[in-house]
């Protein structure tokens, strides 16, 4: 793998994907509005794969989850700013980057999130709640920074990893 002294890590070789492994690139105007579309184009995009309806139906709540955080927590109402979305393929399933340039997580991290007890059903969820426990019940690999007053959120979800179907002659990364 090459060496980048400058920057001081190893970088991988990109998988044999088009552009490296990426499947998309969408940046959008942070509103709950946008982050529908950007969910719709991003499961369009995904639809070569042959995801499960369970596959499909996880990486919608997450989406939905994180990037609406995005719209309601990051941003003020009155001045929504852009947030960026990146899709990439690989074995080890679909890696998902969220960017934003909005207010940062609260203590510079994820909420933990809890699951809603039943005995107590009447009480609201507080923030950071069952939405970043859906979160990190689906998705692995849950990374969380900010650099340069950019947030970004990167995670793993295990899915399109199965094996191709005979006869399929693409190129496996």
């Amino acid at each position: 793998m090459p060496h980048d002294a400058a920057m001081n890590h190893v970088r991988a070789a990109p998988p044999a994907t088009a552009a490296g492994g990426v499947l998309s690139r969408t940046a959008f105007r942070a509103s709950f509005d946008n982050v529908r579309l950007a969910i719709d184009k991003a499961m369009l995009t995904l639809g070569p794969l042959e995801l499960t309806d369970e596959e499909a139906s996880s990486i919608q709540i997450v989406l939905a989850e994180a990037l609406n955080n995005v719209v309601e927590h990051a941003y003020p109402a009155n001045e929504p700013g852009e947030v960026k979305l990146v899709l990439r393929h690989g074995r080890a399933g679909l890696l998902i980057e969220i960017r934003d340039t909005g207010k940062p997580m609260p203590n510079g991290r994820t909420p933990l999130g809890t699951h809603p007890s039943e005995s107590q059903p009447q009480e609201p969820l507080p923030e950071g709640g069952f939405g970043w426990f859906l979160i990190r019940q689906l998705a692995r690999d849950l990374v969380y920074d900010r650099e340069n007053g950019e947030n970004f959120l990167i995670f793993r979800m295990t899915v399109g990893t199965r094996a191709p179907k005979a006869g399929d002659t693409s190129v496996a990364d």
